[in-house]
């Protein structure tokens, strides 16, 4: 266990990884070419098995002109969605400036595998997205292994590991590996689509004294579908993250973890993996007409609390 908590270790030094929450992201940035401005900042995910998404739309203000979420929000606009061919009209929440709900809540859940496309207006402007639902996914096994005794390790603050001046020290750390299953996606007859997934490990340290948490080992990661290993026909992700103690002898703090699978298109996978760059000021954009993002995913997830000598795997 010590020399796969170490192999980790190592080749993860040169490149930190923050598992960080998909959905949100703050935008906002100026532009160098004023002809070239775009105001309209687009947030919109279609989970596949799920009700219609709500739609969030802000605008874009200076850095040197702070303001609350009110001050940002697109107001006023007009939003539909077709899915599947059926248009779906859009009005703004009198409650929540800039979010846009569907006029009719008896849309049902969203299917897999079909076309949608996103438009919405606001003061001259028109923000547009398409694509198609991914099938669902589902996360039909978790196992976790705890090591038997803490590691010494380098821990970096990985929150300024874009900095020449990185601080580290010396402490000691846990290793979790998780592995992750789930079944092999097959293409309906006639399709020919790749999708990207985006196993996820999220710990609950928040009774832990410690803030460090995924540093330097692979709680996350976005890649092809069709590049992860098959086996019995279901394909198979491990993952490692690590929890802090004071010293070797510390006791392992016992916690819950979250796994989640993100299922989704091209797009989805340029987002997620541009969101934690820290060399991007915003994440990639894959709205026509503004910023933003506007996708559509399935997602599955499971909790297991952690603890030496738990069960190691077990179904959902």
């Amino acid at each position: 266990m010590q020399d796969c908590a170490s192999h980790h270790i190592l080749r993860a030094i040169g490149g930190a990884l923050l598992a960080t929450g998909l959905f949100l992201a703050p935008w906002g940035c100026d532009l160098v070419s004023p002809a070239k401005r775009q105001s309209l900042v687009v947030e919109a995910f279609v989970e596949t098995g799920r009700p219609l998404p709500t739609i969030t739309l802000r605008q874009i203000r200076p850095l040197r002109q702070p303001g609350n979420r009110r001050a940002h929000a697109a107001v006023g606009a007009t939003v539909e969605l077709v899915l599947d061919g059926k248009t779906i009209s859009y009005e703004e929440d009198g409650q929540r400036p800039g979010r846009y709900e569907p006029v009719s809540k008896e849309g049902g859940a969203v299917p897999p595998r079909v076309s949608w496309r996103l438009r919405a207006r606001w003061q001259g402007e028109e923000a547009r997205a398409h694509g198609v639902t991914p099938p669902p996914i589902e996360l039909s096994e978790a196992c976790i292994e705890v090591a038997p005794d803490p590691v010494r390790a380098v821990l970096l603050d990985s929150l300024r590991r874009d900095s020449l001046s990185i601080p580290a020290k010396q402490g000691y750390i846990y290793p979790v590996n998780v592995s992750l299953r789930w079944p092999s996606d097959r293409l309906v007859l006639g399709e020919d689509t790749t999708h990207w997934v985006r196993p996820q490990l999220s710990p609950d340290t928040t009774e832990s004294s410690s803030r460090v948490v995924n540093v330097f080992l692979e709680p996350v990661e976005v890649r092809r579908e069709d590049r992860f290993r098959v086996r019995n026909g279901t394909r198979r992700w491990e993952g490692v993250y690590a929890v802090p103690v004071e010293d070797s002898t510390s006791a392992f703090p016992r916690h819950t973890l979250t796994a989640t699978l993100t299922r989704g298109d091209t797009a989805f996978a340029e987002f997620a993996r541009s969101r934690d760059d820290p060399e991007r000021r915003e994440p990639v954009s894959n709205v026509q007409g503004g910023l933003g993002v506007a996708t559509a995913v399935a997602i599955d997830s499971v909790q297991r609390p952690v603890a030496p000598g738990a069960e190691r795997c077990r179904s959902p």
